[in-house]
């Protein structure tokens, strides 16, 4: 029986139907004020109604909370 939760999933790395960012991820920005500012994936918060993480600016500027359609992969 799986006891896991889906977040406790993610951070061990299992995929996740519709969740295209992993821990540690790089991102880009590419939606609002902070568009075109690079990122790291640190924390998946929910699935619903779209995937949302926690992300970390990589000049060390704090945290940000955004949708999965407010990220792009970096690179």
């Amino acid at each position: 029986m799986e006891t896991r939760g889906l977040g406790d999933r993610w951070l061990t790395g299992d995929a996740i139907e519709g969740v295209l960012f992993a821990r540690h991820d790089p991102v880009t920005i590419v939606y609002g004020p902070n568009s075109g500012e690079s990122a790291s994936v640190l924390l998946l918060m929910g699935i619903r109604p779209q995937p949302t993480y926690l992300v970390e600016f990589a000049s060390g500027g704090g945290t940000i909370r955004l949708r999965q359609d407010e990220l792009r992969a970096a690179g």
